[in-house]
């Protein structure tokens, strides 16, 4: 047991962990999590999940150039644009295994990362990569909002870009805790 914590259901917990094993795609380590609803000595409700834990910034590594950094130090990232296509289901795996197999190919080609392009895949997704190690960029899917003219850099359609900024807050809200996402692309191609 790495931590424990107990309190009221209506206040935050805080787990302490002395020494963190740090997720990476060469370690790709998880907690386990159980949280437990207790009344009375019984407990009445549970949930299981998992936590990894990793840092990405922005700084200079080792020479002294700006790198992004994974839990302090440059690792190279390297992978497909990873547009989500299945011959039998377009952009729907036609299984789990079949998903899991796909990731486990690029695992096992060398790929430590991959970028997701065009859409947003089910949890289900982001948890294997979170299992295997492999790094996600994740794309918001792309909109298609008239501009002003056709080299201009805004929109004349307001309330399709409030949309498309409610759209990616929401995504990322969603996605945000899978260790395993270490960047956000909200513009794609052209854009």
């Amino acid at each position: 047991e790495a931590a424990n914590a107990s309190g009221p259901a209506t206040a935050p917990l805080v787990l302490r962990v002395a020494r963190p094993h740090l997720w990476s795609p060469d370690d790709p380590y998880l907690y386990d999590l159980v949280l437990r609803v207790v009344r009375d000595g019984e407990v009445v409700d549970e949930v299981r999940g998992y936590v990894g834990m990793r840092r990405i910034a922005v700084g200079p590594d080792s020479a002294g150039v700006t790198r992004l950094l994974l839990n302090g130090r440059f690792v190279f990232q390297h992978g497909p644009l990873d547009q989500g296509y299945w011959p039998d289901g377009l952009y729907t795996a036609p299984s789990e295994s079949a998903m899991v197999s796909d990731l486990r190919v690029l695992k096992g080609m060398g790929f430590n990362m991959l970028r997701k392009h065009v859409k947003v895949e089910p949890r289900t997704f982001y948890t294997w990569c979170d299992r295997i190690g492999l790094l996600v960029w994740q794309d918001m899917p792309s909109a298609s909002i008239p501009l002003e003219r056709p080299d201009a850099d805004r929109s004349t359609d307001t309330a399709a870009t409030q949309e498309f900024e409610r759209e990616l807050l929401r995504m990322i809200a969603a996605h945000r805790n899978n260790p395993s996402i270490v960047m956000w692309v909200p513009f794609n191609e052209g854009w």
